[in-house]
């Protein structure tokens, strides 16, 4: 017999466990065709003093952290007895599952990718005036791709203007001295969970551990908490002052926010990104697939790629440094063998640190154009690229995808470059650089000498760009680009395109990356229409038509599909927008 539909949509697939206030079960959403963990809340247990549920201010609560480290809220609803919270299904693990499947501890690079995602949770949360208050193994998941989610919001409260309100709920162990008196608490409550967490990701063990009220009081106020190198003697002792200093009785005398707590443990510990796919393995293990222990597990591209991101970036910036040095210097007429150490000079520096090294290339680019005599262009350049560097890329590699345009422009990808810009920054900052990639593209394509709409760059420009501004035609040719708003509406697609692929790429799904993608051609195509449309108006006739769009969109959306097929988005955040 078919079971009766939960709130005549979710159809009960297993049961999942207890947890918290109720019972956990796999449901499969008949509308949406998609698998739900629903967490059930029988009425008679939870009832608050106001009469509410005290399951649906969890759920109202939660449903409040959009956050690629949360366990997703979708909705909650009720019948006669019951409360019922929807939330998405992990198809993963629990830390407390790796922790007893691994033997009791967790190797620094897999306690390093825990701690920094459950960190980047909880201070999101806190930043938006909610506490967790039930920071526990248990609590935390990890997906089949090694994503760390945080779950069960369950006791957590929004904050009034008075402050947080008092603690509820939590498990003993894992509840400071304030919780567990119900005194006011606040985040530093949370940090000392976390500290607990750390502690027990180490050691596998809880120094608080209590099997009655009185216990755990009596833990957490009287008994001074052991050194977790005590039990772990392989752990640098840098860390036992960390995390004993983080488990304070007093809350003034803890980290006061998760952030810096977390930040000074992962000093001390592993890479977060070999912890991940490290995890995911633990998790295949965990769920009995033995083709992905393994090893057959697919990791995205970008998990394959991240543990060597600061080699790839520096050697790439120092491509693009050592071209835009040697091309600001060549005005100068000056002998090879200097001109060559300061090309070599400036590569080496972005090499090792790519914004400086990015910024002074910048800088000796304008110095050549003023050289050449075109003033009004280099102090363009200069003050452009200052500010450019100076907002997004003085501290990294962060101007490395403007740079990309002309290049893929080079082999009819040109719409690729925002799109890739998206799939790996944050949204505000894909704008921006979509925007600049599609200027810097626009401006490359016109000196390299290809026809409107300047949607190609032609490969002598790579090798002798100064011949492209030496060009007799080449004023002519920069007047004719911005004789019309036409770039205008090239740069305003590019920067959305950017922005909207970014979105998509929020919760590292492949969904929603291919979302992004999709939105993100549409955009392009439509910018470029909107620019022959443009020119239609303002001319009378059509000089932006650009019969290989097509092409070159397919063959970017093809590109697109590929990297996104090989693995969902890592940005370092795994960070919400």
């Amino acid at each position: 017999m078919e079971q009766q539909l939960i709130c005549e949509r979710y159809r009960p697939l297993a049961e999942l466990g207890e947890g918290g206030y109720g019972s956990v079960v796999l449901a499969y959403d008949t509308r949406i065709q998609r698998r739900v963990a629903i967490k059930r809340l029988p009425f008679a247990r939870i009832r608050g003093s106001s009469g509410e549920p005290v399951g649906l201010a969890e759920a109202r609560t939660a449903a409040l952290l959009n956050h690629p480290a949360i366990v997703t809220v979708h909705e909650w609803d009720t019948d006669a007895d019951e409360a019922f919270i929807i939330m998405e299904h992990v198809d993963g693990a629990t830390v407390a599952d790796l922790l007893e499947l691994s033997g009791g501890t967790l190797s620094f690079d897999e306690a390093a990718a825990i701690l920094e995602a459950v960190a980047d949770a909880v201070a999101f949360a806190h930043e938006n005036g909610v506490l967790h208050l039930d920071l526990k193994p248990e609590n935390v998941l990890v997906t089949t791709e090694g994503r760390v989610k945080v779950t069960d919001f369950g006791v957590a409260a929004l904050s009034s203007a008075a402050g947080y309100g008092h603690g509820a709920g939590g498990t003993l162990g894992n509840m400071p001295i304030e919780q567990l008196r119900g005194e006011p608490v606040d985040e530093r409550t949370d940090t000392w969970a976390f500290a607990v967490l750390a502690f027990e990701l180490l050691t596998d063990v809880n120094p608080f551990s209590a099997d009655t009220f009185e216990g755990a009081i009596f833990n957490a106020e009287i008994i001074e908490p052991p050194a977790p190198s005590e039990f772990a003697p392989e752990l640098p002792r840098a860390l036992d002052d960390i995390i004993l200093a983080a488990l304070a009785t007093d809350p003034r005398d803890r980290y006061q926010d998760v952030r810096t707590l977390a930040g000074h443990l992962l000093r001390h510990l592993g890479d977060p990104v070999t912890g991940r796919r490290s995890l995911a393995d633990l998790v295949a293990a965990a769920l009995g697939d033995e083709a992905a222990a393994s090893g057959e597990r697919m990791p995205g591209v970008w998990d394959r790629l991240m543990p060597s991101l600061p080699l790839l970036s520096g050697g790439t910036a120092a491509v693009v440094a050592a071209w835009l040095a040697w091309t600001g210097l060549a005005p100068f007429e000056l002998p090879i063998a200097p001109v060559l150490a300061a090309v070599a000079l400036a590569a080496l520096a972005a090499a090792v640190v790519p914004g400086a090294g990015l910024g002074v290339a910048i800088a000796l680019l304008a110095a050549g154009l003023v050289r050449a005599g075109l003033v009004l262009p280099g102090a363009g350049v200069f003050i452009a690229g200052m500010v450019a560097w100076w907002t997004l890329g003085r501290r990294g590699a962060g101007l490395l995808p403007m740079f990309a345009g002309p290049p893929l422009a080079a082999v009819w990808l040109g719409p690729s470059a925002p799109l890739i810009t998206g799939f790996t920054t944050r949204p505000v900052r894909a704008a921006i650089l979509g925007s600049l990639t599609a200027a810097l593209t626009l401006v490359a394509s016109t000196l390299s000498g290809a026809d409107v709409p300047y949607a190609d760059v032609r490969w002598h420009f790579f090798v002798d760009p100064w011949g492209a501004f030496a060009h007799p035609d080449t004023g002519a040719r920069l007047a004719e680009l911005i004789s019309t708003p036409a770039p205008l509406a090239v740069i305003a697609a590019w920067g959305l395109a950017a922005a909207i692929m970014s979105l998509g790429c929020a919760r590292a799904s492949r969904s929603g990356a291919v979302l992004g993608g999709t939105l993100g051609v549409a955009t392009l195509a439509a910018g470029h229409s909107a620019a022959q449309l443009i020119t239609t108006v303002v001319n009378g006739s059509v000089t932006w038509s650009d019969e290989l769009l097509p092409v070159r969109l397919a063959a970017s959306s093809i590109l697109m599909m590929l990297l996104i097929a090989a693995g969902p988005p890592v940005r370092g955040e795994e960070q919400a927008p």
